[in-house]
């Protein structure tokens, strides 16, 4: 009979304990670095707007598992940002027992239309297409249609209407404003849609870079398609989104901020924006600081709490 070496229970349970600990380790470094990372945009908000609450931090969680984004979440963190539908999709059942605002932040195509409303995207902030905006309206009226739970099937995100709409960037995530819109100029929701009628937030993604390899609308075409995706009956305009220059100077990147801040400014006092379409996503971990300083509302922030990307 040949020796057969027993199971070290000692060691399966070292390795156990040992993994435990290093799951311990990563948790409580998210928690730090969203701590400090929230501190840090709040004095900067403070500095450039007058208010601390001023200017929210989206966790860009591209490739980011579940399991760690559950750790901002229950830090008590809401606002997170998807680069890709496929991953807004896998995450959503993991996370849908946890309040939090998902937002999708990279490109849209039309055939993941409706992929992104059933996984509860309560925001998307890639429109730079009419086709792509134009589907996604008719594909929230298609499903309040079928009835409203088909809109939240898989995550905790819900639709507006215009009775009830979240307010985003105002400093205060969970506060509602009930009644119609401010805005109530021609095309604007208050005036087209149905009291009852569910509404998407969306941003205009515009290229202030003027780079081939981005995606957005080019800042002379963006009047444009302002002016058509405010007519969309189940389309709200919240405001402008960009990507600064990656890897570039302070010189380089400071320029399209402002533009993007320019622009909004001028579309809204020409009427082609709603008159409360004044968020500005802009700035990530590398350069949010300077958008702060140019205006931004929204910084997407990623690899300063959860680390470099594999």
């Amino acid at each position: 009979m040949s020796d057969q070496t027993a199971p070290d229970a000692s060691s399966a349970d070292t390795q156990v304990a040992a993994h435990q600990d290093a799951v311990g380790d990563d948790a409580r470094t998210i928690r730090e670095r969203l701590a400090q990372v929230t501190e840090t945009v709040r004095a900067a908000s403070r500095e450039a707007h007058g208010d601390a609450a001023a200017v929210r931090v989206m966790l860009a969680t591209k490739t980011q598992p579940a399991a760690r984004i559950r750790v901002a979440l229950e830090a008590g963190h809401t606002l997170i940002g998807e680069n890709r539908v496929q991953e807004l999709q896998a995450k959503a059942p993991e996370l849908a027992d946890i309040p939090h605002e998902p937002h999708l932040i990279g490109p849209l195509q039309r055939n993941k239309v409706n992929h992104t409303l059933r996984a509860g995207a309560v925001c998307v902030q890639s429109i730079d297409s009419l086709a792509v905006a134009q589907k996604l309206s008719d594909r929230i009226a298609a499903l309040a249609a079928e009835g409203h739970d088909a809109l939240v099937a898989e995550a905790p995100g819900t639709l507006r209407t215009v009775g009830t709409l979240r307010t985003v960037g105002t400093g205060s995530p969970d506060s509602e404003q009930s009644g119609p819109l401010v805005d109530a100029a021609p095309g604007s929701p208050t005036s087209t849609a149905d009291p009852q009628s569910p509404l998407l937030d969306v941003f205009l993604q515009v290229n202030t870079s003027r780079e081939d390899s981005k995606s957005g609308v080019t800042p002379a075409a963006a009047e444009e398609l302002a002016g058509q995706v405010r007519e969309l009956p189940h389309l709200r305009i919240r405001g402008l989104m960009t990507i600064g220059f990656p890897g570039a100077g302070d010189d380089e990147i400071r320029p399209s901020y402002a533009e993007l801040r320019e622009l909004s400014v001028r579309l809204r006092d020409a009427g082609v924006l709603p008159t409360t379409a004044t968020e500005l996503s802009m700035g990530m971990s590398a350069d949010y600081a300077l958008a702060i300083e140019e205006g931004a509302t929204i910084v997407r922030i990623g690899s300063t709490v959860f680390g470099a990307r594999d």
